[in-house]
């Protein structure tokens, strides 16, 4: 295995220890923003935005806002909020939850430096707190995790930010007197219970996985992999997005994330032999649904991958391959984009391992990261005080 992809499996284990090293942390840094802004009886609505993973990582935890503070939240791309949403909807009522994981991401530092000027409560969650993002806005959420030797698909990084987003969430509905500290305390141990579930998964699943990346890409395999159709919907819409640009990060393989319903709308018409469909199916709000859409891949001829709780007979069976979520039962829907990335991390790895593909190719051709750099890091901020005076 290459040293980029030995880098990756290091993350993925790492991740159940996310919650253990930086939670305090995190939950301590948030309180004291909430103890010295008095903010929850300032705000009405909460916007959370960024690039990739950390835009990815918002909309996994989007509907925590409506559960556990009862209060409106929208989560958008980082151009879509800083150029379109920012100066016609920002306002003093709303709090602006600006990620970026390095902190040097150009797009970012815009949305947390507009909302600023629109005069909301602009915060930046980075994991570096001198980086420009931090220095931007009003607060900052450092996310301690440990830094990356090397260059590989980022995992920590992922459950981090949305650690902070959980946080931040569950302080504003204590704030708003939603949740009891009681309750909030309650949520925060489910969370750490689900570390030890984490270890599990990924050791319950590194060899079956390798095992199906490896029947699955000889050449002479009639049903092998030519394309991923990746299925999630509430908070696994995230998860399957973002499992979709680990494959993209990792071996540059082609990749369509799309909602479970939609699935059966658009690309069902596309299946066929070759088409691996994912479906991320916990036990909640969507499960019925992607039991139907699995007996439509199988009419289709494609190949039905499903990542599902271990004891879920009824799920198993309906799969070609089951990818177990093991060492909990009947995990909380608005908590299972913590773990549920764990089978899709693994597949860009083994996928990537399989094909001899180096993640980014950055080594091979270090032009490509040359030219990355310069267009996520060195892009033109513009205030919107620049903007007016065009």
């Amino acid at each position: 295995m290459a040293k980029s992809m030995e880098i990756m499996a290091e993350e993925i284990s790492a991740q159940s220890k996310v919650f253990e090293l930086c939670g305090p942390d995190i939950i301590e840094q948030v309180n004291d923003i909430f103890s010295k802004t008095d903010l929850a009886s300032k705000i009405n609505r909460v916007y959370i935005t960024g690039c990739g993973d950390s835009y990815l990582a918002g909309l996994a935890c989007r509907d925590l806002f409506v559960k556990y503070a009862k209060i409106h939240v929208e989560v958008y791309q980082a151009i879509e909020f800083s150029r379109y949403v920012c100066p016609n909807e920002v306002d003093d009522k709303a709090v602006v939850l600006s990620i970026s994981s390095s902190g040097r991401v150009a797009r970012t530092i815009e949305c947390a430096l507009r909302a600023k000027e629109k005069k909301a409560v602009s915060i930046g969650v980075t994991r570096d707190p001198e980086s420009r993002l931090a220095k931007t806005a009003n607060e900052k959420i450092v996310v301690q995790i440990p830094d990356v030797v090397g260059v590989a698909p980022g995992t920590q990084s992922y459950i981090a930010s949305q650690l902070a987003i959980i946080s931040f969430a569950i302080a504003l509905g204590k704030e708003r007197g939603v949740l009891t500290q009681e309750e909030a305390d309650q949520i925060f141990d489910y969370i750490a219970e689900m570390g030890p579930a984490m270890k599990q998964t990924v050791e319950a699943n590194f060899d079956l996985i390798k095992k199906y990346v490896q029947a699955y890409t000889e050449e002479e395999n009639p049903n092998r992999i030519k394309i991923f159709h990746i299925l999630g919907s509430g908070p696994n819409w995230g998860t399957a997005q973002f499992g979709s640009m680990k494959l993209l990060e990792a071996s540059g393989f082609d990749s369509v994330p799309q909602g479970i319903e939609e699935w059966a709308h658009t690309q069902y018409f596309t299946t066929k032999p070759g088409t691996h469909v994912i479906v991320l199916a916990p036990k909640g709000e969507s499960r019925d649904r992607a039991l139907e859409v699995l007996q439509a891949v199988g009419v289709m001829d494609g190949k039905k991958i499903v990542i599902g709780e271990e004891s879920d007979d009824e799920l198993a069976r309906a799969a070609d391959i089951y990818l177990p979520i093991v060492g909990m039962e009947n995990i909380k829907e608005e908590f299972t984009q913590l773990i549920y990335p764990i089978p899709l991390e693994l597949i860009a790895l083994h996928i990537s391992d399989a094909l001899g593909i180096t993640p980014f190719e950055f080594e091979s051709k270090p032009w490509r990261k040359t030219e990355n750099f310069r267009q996520i890091f060195e892009s033109k901020i513009v205030p919107l005080s620049e903007e007016s005076a065009d």
